[in-house]
């Protein structure tokens, strides 16, 4: 069985995946290379693997804390953020003039994101 540790740390491995990614995305699309980097691939699979990660490094950590159902509301908001940062990486490839508002929505959603889980309001 891995440990409490083992899980945050891969799990922190993601979300430094997916932010990298979607900035690298944002970057490319703002120096309008979005379509000519060979660097888009790299960051689209980064981030797929990076959400990935999220998810696997997430659930292990709520299998160790043990919570029984129905599981508290900040779960499905660190889901729900989970899933806008997949739209985000849509987002970035497919309108890359809205970098700047993916940009801060980012940082924001992964602020959110570190205090639901470090203080888990509700």
């Amino acid at each position: 069985m891995m440990s409490y540790p083992v899980f945050k740390v891969l799990h922190l491995i993601g979300v430094f995946m997916v932010l990298v990614s979607l900035g690298g995305l944002i970057v490319l699309g703002a120096a309008g290379e979005l379509n000519h980097s060979r660097w888009r691939k790299l960051a689209a699979l980064t981030n797929g693997i990076g959400l990935a990660v999220v998810f696997l490094g997430g659930f292990g950590l709520l299998g160790l804390l043990q919570l029984g159902w129905p599981w508290p509301g900040w779960i499905f908001s660190k889901m729900l953020i989970w899933l806008l940062f997949g739209v985000m990486m849509v987002l970035a490839k497919r309108a890359p003039e809205s970098g700047k508002y993916l940009w801060w929505g980012s940082l924001l959603l992964a602020g959110v994101a570190a205090y639901l889980a470090n203080l888990k309001p509700f």
